[in-house]
This record gives C-alpha cells, sequence and structure tokens, in this order.
C-alpha cells in the first residue's frame, strides 16, 4: 500500500510540474458586465442593437473572421458599416490593418467605439498596449493628450470620476435631433486631441460638455469615412436606452449604409472567433474537463488494475574460470602487447634472480642452467625485440616461457 501512495504522489506531481510550465493559463474569465460582442444581452454587450437591426430587416453579419474576410463576408462591396471597439481581446495583425483601410476606401463606413475618455468595465481584463497605435492605423488620427490635460488630470483625480456628457458641436446630419451624448458612469478625466496624419483636420462631432474637449471625430478615406468615439460605452446594451445615443446611432446607419448594405459586428477581436485562437482553446473549460477526465481514468487504470511488483534478482555465484577469462579478455583488448611481453619477461627473470641471487639471470639461464640452447636463443631474441619496442607474438613468448621454467624445474 505504501508504494502505491508514493507512486500516485509521485506522478501527480509530475503531472502538475508539466501543467505549470508547459499549459497556458486562461487570462481571466469575461467581466459580469459581458465583453461588446454581438450576441451579449449584458450591458456591455450589443445584443440590443442586433435585435434592433433584426426588427428593421437591416442586414447585420458577425464577423468572427480576420478583417481580410470582410469583402466575402459583406453581401455588397460598399455601403456597409463596421462596428469596431477597442481595446481589442484578439490582437489585430498587421494586414488586416491594411485590408481594413482598403475596404473602408471603397466606400464603406467604420464607426469605432475606443474606450479612451471612459474605461468600462470589461476593458479591465482586455488591456491593450497598442490600443493608440492601432487607432492610429485604422483611423489615419493621432491621439495625443490636450496640452490642458495635466492640470485637468489633476483636477479631475482630486474630485474623482463624475458623469458627464458629450455635447453635440455644430447642426450636423449625424446630429440631427440629438443636444447630447451620454456615457455609462463616469469619465477618467484625460482629453485628447486628434490631428490626422495628412495633416488635415478631422471634423469634431462633439465634445465633452463641461471641459470642451473633443471626444467624437469624423475622418474621410477615400469612398469613406471613419467615425471615432474617444468613449465605448454609448452603443452597448446599457447606452441605448440613455438619450441621444441611440439615434445617433440610427443617424450614423441613415447616413452612411446604402440599400441592402450589411452593418457588421466586429466579434473576432472580442473574443467569439471562428478561427484557431490560443487563448480562448486554453481558456476553454471543457479543455481543462476533459484533461481531468483522461487523468482519472489513468489513475485509475495504472493504480487499479496493473500489480505493484518487486523486482526479485537471484543471487548466483560468478565461476571462477568466467572471472579469469573475463578479465584476461579486457587486459588483451585494453593492454599493449609489448608491455605484456616487458611484464612476462621481467616475472621470469625475477624468478630466476630469486633462484641464484649472485648471479645474473640471463647468463646463467646461457650457461649453467641445463635449458635447452633453442629456447633461451628464441627468448633472447624475443627479449631484444621487445627492448627495442617492436612488436611481439605474446603466445609465442607464453609458450618459451612455459617450456623453460619445466626444464629448470
Amino acid at each position: 500500500m505504501k508504494d502505491r501512495l508514493i507512486t500516485a504522489a509521485l506522478a501527480a506531481g509530475a503531472l502538475l510540474l508539466f501543467y505549470a510550465l508547459m499549459v497556458p493559463k486562461p487570462q481571466g474569465t469575461a467581466p459580469a458586465s459581458g465583453v461588446p460582442v454581438s450576441d451579449s444581452a449584458r450591458p456591455a454587450g450589443y445584443l440590443g442593437i442586433w435585435r434592433w437591426l433584426g426588427a428593421a430587416h437591416v442586414p447585420r453579419v458577425s464577423l468572427r473572421e480576420r478583417y481580410t474576410a470582410l469583402a466575402q463576408l459583406a453581401p455588397r462591396p460598399r455601403g456597409n458599416v463596421l462596428l469596431l471597439t477597442l481595446p481589442q481581446r484578439v490582437p489585430m495583425q498587421a494586414e488586416e490593418l491594411a485590408s481594413l483601410r482598403r475596404w473602408v476606401a471603397r466606400g464603406n463606413t467604420l464607426l469605432v467605439a475606443a474606450a479612451l475618455d471612459d474605461r468600462p468595465a470589461w476593458t479591465l481584463g482586455a488591456y491593450d498596449p497598442l490600443e493608440l497605435k492601432n487607432l492610429r492605423r485604422l483611423s489615419g488620427l493621432q491621439f495625443k493628450p490636450s496640452p490642458r490635460s495635466t492640470t485637468l488630470r489633476a483636477l479631475a483625480s482630486a474630485l474623482g470620476p463624475r458623469p458627464e456628457a458629450l455635447q453635440v458641436r455644430g447642426a450636423q446630419p449625424l446630429m440631427r435631433g440629438i443636444s447630447a451624448l451620454h456615457p455609462v458612469g463616469a469619465l477618467i478625466g484625460r482629453p485628447w486631441v486628434a490631428h490626422a496624419t495628412n495633416h488635415r483636420l478631422p471634423l469634431v462631432l462633439a465634445t465633452i460638455s463641461q471641459r470642451g474637449a473633443p471626444a467624437v471625430w469624423l475622418e474621410r478615406l477615400g469612398g469613406g469615412q471613419i467615425i471615432v468615439s474617444a468613449v465605448a460605452s454609448p452603443f452597448s446594451n446599457a447606452g441605448l436606452v440613455r438619450r441621444g445615443n441611440a439615434r445617433f446611432l440610427a443617424n450614423v446607419l441613415a447616413w452612411s449604409r446604402r440599400p441592402r448594405g450589411a452593418v457588421i459586428f466586429d466579434d473576432a477581436h472580442q473574443g467569439l472567433t471562428a478561427f484557431y485562437d490560443a487563448d480562448a482553446f486554453f481558456a476553454d473549460p471543457r479543455l481543462h474537463n476533459t484533461l481531468l477526465w483522461l487523468l482519472a481514468l489513468w489513475l485509475v487504470f495504472v493504480f487499479g488494475t496493473q500489480p505493484l511488483r518487486a523486482m526479485r534478482t537471484h543471487w548466483q555465484a560468478i565461476d571462477e574460470t568466467a572471472y579469469i577469462d573475463g578479465s584476461a579478455r579486457y587486459l588483451a583488448a585494453v593492454v599493449r602487447p609489448e608491455d605484456i611481453a616487458q611484464r612476462l619477461i621481467a616475472g621470469f627473470a625475477a624468478e630466476i634472480q630469486a633462484r641464484v641471487p649472485n648471479e645474473d639471470p640471463w647468463q646463467w639461464l646461457r650457461s649453467g642452467s641445463g635449458a635447452a640452447p633453442r629456447d633461451w636463443r628464441a627468448l633472447e631474441q624475443l627479449r631484444e625485440r621487445t627492448g627495442a619496442g617492436k612488436r611481439v607474438n605474446v603466445l609465442r613468448l607464453q609458450s618459451i616461457l612455459a617450456r623453460l621454467r619445466r626444464q629448470l624445474t
């Protein structure tokens, strides 16, 4: 039982380490207010606009692909309106920006709801450090804080956020029948100044009433136009019920949409994608539930059906001859024949020296030992070759030494 518990603990630890190091983690769930997508009935969603357009029989499209698919999804090549919200949860790619600007220049309208002056609850989990850069590339407008924003920001931070309205500036077709737009919640007190990258002044449609800072702009692009709102909340479900917001959206559609032109909702870049999105894949709870079930079934299989048997080894004594044979083969493989021959000759000389300690062993072998001349002459030749560092037949040397030992005994 102890072995099973240790095995289970080590297996669980290895799996947890793999999960912690290798598996991407979800970036957090959607806020309680929801996200700005066309099928969301929560305060930040656009389901109110979606149902309103359906009741008016206006074509509507939920864009769940990249901007490069706009031309194929829109029912008409021009006269369409795209509602885009910033910041985005799925970053747009460089080729998408170019494709979107070409689509607008062909005669379509881009309505951008950017959370610059307001920070709805859904933006807390959708921080985009490239928001201003992407907005400049999309609209051709470069947004910078107003020179007066330092003092205003300090005053606003001291007083805290306050509800404000967007005051209509001048008599314009887009603002017919509207006196002001009303965001949801308070503004953050950071006025912006927009400059067109082509050195033209964009048309200011509305300003923040209490500060006079621009908040809604209109910029032309080829045969189309881009409308940028620095407040994102007026078009949400919670914002449509406020005075002036729904009328402004209706004016934009009546002014820019052609007959049979569609209103397109950019759902893809808010996480509602039809293409593969790694973040959405790993954030899907169904994936984590599947992995947990697989882990549970694997643990049941391993610890429930597989017996844990200890390895048993039967000790056997090593045969002496096998040990000697193995040692000899090892030495024969790693020791040079010249070294072996030197040790054999030195050992034979030591044996003779022990027998006749007062005489030279080689002189005694030649004159007084009684050994066969053929054998001691062959040994002399092999001794000379060994001393010269030449190759020696070790087997022949061993045979000669064995015969000499028999003769000397």
